[in-house]
């Protein structure tokens, strides 16, 4: 028997290409779906990436991960569609094509080039870049159907996703109401609270202790913010109704606060405690406006009771503005309050208040800092460092604004949330109950709409005067407006000139102009990827819940959140049974990979000069999914220099001296025959193979590397290392077949064994070492069985004995050295 010639060195990028020509030209992808067909079903979804960019480092990470179990999983005898997704809508479309025409205000927009154009842009943004996701999608080794994806800007899934939400709507889940939401007045849109999650970033603004002087006494009570820009919109205070509050004398002047803060507001400086009071006695007092550049009807500028007042920090008095706090609208609707706007839905001050006419809201704050010290009312200002909103994907400060939006009940479920994820295996483990459960018990209402160009319309007509019609259906709409719309594109502004007048009321309806946010199309995919109810109702009924999803770790408050929700609002389920939540890349010293740094590893340096086998070990090998993973060319080379070069080694060694030998594998040497030592290696292959299935099996990915990582050093250095000799002698003969034998079983069973991790290298080797013998055999080893090594192989006693052997081994090894003596050099004796 002989093989083809291994070369002596591992060449990852040319062994690669080879093994990409063979999948093309054999549609080995393809037929591994044909031939598993009528086998039991494993799920897997695919997160839809936005293709307005080229992919990095990070999505080869996420691939790797989510191609390993499905390859696992077809070879274990399940049947494992793989359906790619685009994910085409949203504000990071949007957000591009703004930068390509340098207009970010969307009035200006609007009269430059139109809506019209505008979407036509975003629709051929998103479309730009597919073909280079493609090409590293297949270069990778991401076997994923391409050809049949799914893109949320079609119109049949646009259908899918107003379906949902009129489920939801008939259910009384979807309301408007006037809140204060989290709004970034950059690109003039709502966010929803998993956007704004994702946001956060470390940051510092002033504080400022404000004095609010009373109106019927020589007092001021002080007020501790970090919004000074929201100061001339300021109607009230609040304090707690039991919380102690001090009058106290300082420099001639009164001032009351807290009694609990007076330390770390007052510090060292020399005051007198004038009386005591609880803040029910506060409750109803008056003060002096700060600021009057705009008139605020009713009884405003007084204290009231807030239960959200603390100690904690500040004065123990909050400055009240119910335009730009979640707090604040509650307690002023509760008391009357009007609702002051002095920024506009711009971000930029109204030109009534004359000093910061124009600014954007956060660069007022040293003008009106300025005005409270001019004015003898400023007390102290500092700089405070805490944790803000940023835009997730424009990076600019949010604003907490006050206005109408849509929402859906989601709290009406919170708990049901919370006892579905219960029920979901979570890697790690400790994201069910700490990151992602955390999350749900603390849910609030979901922002829907978006006050945006480029996305699904929300699927809302209404008279003008207070009703609303929800749309659920092509169907539903055509019925009403008398026309068919199957030609129709069914995003802006086309959708927004279908009217009608309703049959049975007479009234006429126009569309609400918003568009929906773009994680619920995405969470809506588990539907909205069959075209369901409208097609494929027992194909979804098979996929539903999947079984198997991943991503990063930050798609807890998005990807993995709106999943979740989607599904308990829709189909009291889960959307999914295994989630495995991934860490983020960072460069070799640990620091967040930047363009502006030239710190980013463009992945094709990588498969270009070490190959993808290589970096998709390290991924999924060498590191937990939830550990920070470090990565750099020189990283991924030790991997390619260390483990896989030692497997080449390995497979070649055999492969040359089977060949010079010309064995012939078809004669057995009988277990019970062979030497001890050969028992061993297939003893250690049964318990690897026995490991690794048990760790694939609890997604850890991670654990099987290890234990294949053994097998091999084991195998390399030590069986092969002992028994040279019997594959170097001249004379045929049992003991030689055996030991040719035994390493070409466990060769065998490691090829299947990394197929999962490094699909290319096990190609090569199958190829090579089976098909080149087997003619009957699967013409790819992932179309082959998973390894179940025979129970024969067993041996535990053996096992161990060898590692007590090796462990003698180790010390004498250790002794020579601390002892200085060659290893070569006979000893007398060991001990």
């Amino acid at each position: 028997m002989s093989f083809s010639k291994v070369d002596t060195r591992y060449d990852g990028p040319a062994l690669e290409q080879h093994i990409l020509e063979f999948w093309r030209e054999q549609a080995v992808f393809e037929k591994s779906l044909q031939q598993s067909s009528d086998r039991p079903l494993f799920t897997f979804n695919e997160g839809p990436p936005t293709a307005n960019g080229k992919p990095g480092i990070h999505h080869v990470l996420a691939r790797s991960f989510k191609d390993i179990y499905p390859r696992y999983k077809t070879m274990q005898g399940f049947h494992v569609p793989r359906k790619a997704g685009w994910d085409t809508h949203g504000l990071p479309v949007e957000h591009e094509i703004e930068k390509e025409l340098g207009i970010f205000d969307k009035k200006e927009i609007e009269k430059a080039i139109g809506v019209a154009e505008f979407t036509r842009r975003c629709r051929e943004s998103v479309m730009r870049y597919i073909s280079d996701w493609e090409a590293m999608t297949e270069r990778m080794g991401f076997w994923v159907d391409l050809d049949q994806a799914y893109y949320t800007l079609d119109n049949q899934y646009i259908e899918s996703v107003w379906h949902l939400l009129k489920e939801i709507w008939d259910r009384g889940l979807i309301y408007q109401d006037y809140k204060v939401v989290p709004y970034d007045p950059r690109i003039g849109a709502t966010l929803s609270s998993h956007e704004v999650a994702q946001g956060y970033r470390e940051t510092v603004d002033p504080s400022v202790t404000v004095r609010f002087r009373l109106t019927d006494e020589d007092a001021s009570f002080l007020v501790w913010t970090t919004t000074p820009w929201t100061l001339p919109s300021n109607l009230a205070l609040a304090v707690g109704e039991d919380i102690e509050y001090d009058y106290v004398e300082l420099a001639g002047e009164t001032l009351i606060l807290a009694k609990a803060l007076v330390p770390s507001v007052l510090g060292e400086q020399d005051f007198k405690l004038v009386k005591t009071v609880k803040g029910r006695d506060l409750v109803g007092r008056h003060y002096h406006r700060l600021f009057d550049y705009l008139d605020a009807p009713g009884d405003i500028c007084r204290v009231l009771s807030g239960d959200f007042v603390s100690t904690e920090d500040g004065t123990g008095i909050v400055h009240v503005a119910p335009a730009y706090g979640v707090d604040d609208l509650a307690l002023g609707q509760a008391n009357d309050l009007p609702v002051v706007h002095v920024v506009g839905l711009d971000g930029h001050f109204i030109d009534a208040v004359t000093p910061v006419a124009g600014m954007f809201f956060k660069d007022a704050d040293p003008v009106i800092i300025d005005l409270l010290r001019e004015r003898g009312i400023l007390f102290k200002a500092e700089e405070y460092t805490h944790n803000y909103p940023f835009g997730w994907r424009t990076g600019d400060p949010l604003i907490y604004y006050a206005k109408n939006a849509w929402y859906i009940r989601t709290t009406a479920i919170r708990e049901r949330m919370v006892e579905l994820n219960q029920t979901i295996n979570w890697v790690p483990q400790s994201i069910r109950d700490g990151r992602f459960g955390n999350w749900l018990e603390n849910n609030i209402d979901w922002a829907l709409s978006r006050e945006r160009f480029w996305g699904t319309p929300l699927p809302l007509w209404t008279d003008g005067d207070g009703d609303y019609l929800c749309i659920g259906s092509l169907e539903e709409l055509e019925s009403l407006c008398g026309t068919s719309l199957s030609e129709t594109d069914l995003h802006r502004p086309a959708i927004d000139e279908i009217e009608f007048t309703h049959p049975e009321n007479g009234r006429h309806y126009r569309r609400a102009p918003e568009v929906i946010d773009c994680w619920f199309d995405s969470g809506a995919m588990s539907y909205a990827q069959w075209h369901y109810p409208f097609e494929n109702q027992e194909t979804f009924a098979q996929h539903f819940p999947a079984d198997y999803i991943c991503e990063a770790i930050d798609q807890t408050r998005g990807w993995f959140y709106s999943l979740h929700a989607i599904a308990a609002l829709v189909s009291d389920s889960v959307a999914y049974r295994n989630c495995v939540c991934l860490s983020h890349i960072v460069d070799k010293d640990g620091k967040k990979m930047s363009k502006s740094i030239g710190n980013i590893v463009n992945p094709y340096d990588v498969f270009d000069h070490i190959g993808a086998d290589p970096l998709r070990w390290y991924f999924l090998a060498r590191l937990a999914p939830e550990s920070q993973k470090r990565i750099s060319v020189d990283i991924v080379r030790e991997v390619a220099s260390s483990f896989v070069n030692t497997l080449w080694n390995t497979y070649g060694f055999f492969t040359l001296y089977a060949s010079l030998d010309e064995i012939d594998l078809s004669k057995d040497v009988a277990l019970e025959n062979r030497p001890e030592i050969d028992r061993w290696a297939l003893a250690l292959a049964h318990h690897t193979v026995h490991t690794v299935t048990e760790a694939m099996d609890a997604y850890d990915a991670r654990g099987a590397g290890q234990a294949i990582e053994t097998f091999v050093d084991q195998l390399s250095n030590w069986y092969i290392r002992r028994n040279r000799r019997r594959f170097w002698k001249s004379e045929a003969g049992a003991d030689k077949q055996s030991a040719y034998l035994t390493l070409y079983q466990c060769l065998d069973t490691l090829q299947r064994l990394i197929a999962p991790f490094m699909p290319f290298l096990a190609e090569a080797m199958y190829q090579n070492l089976v098909c080149s013998r087997e003619p009957d055999a699967p013409i790819s080893v992932h179309m082959s069985e998973w390894p179940k090594a025979p129970d024969a192989w067993q041996d535990t006693a053996l096992r161990e004995a060898t590692e007590v052997v090796q462990e003698i081994v180790a010390l004498g090894r250790a002794a020579r050295e601390a002892s200085q003596v060659r290893v070569r050099q006979p000893l007398a004796r060991l001990l």
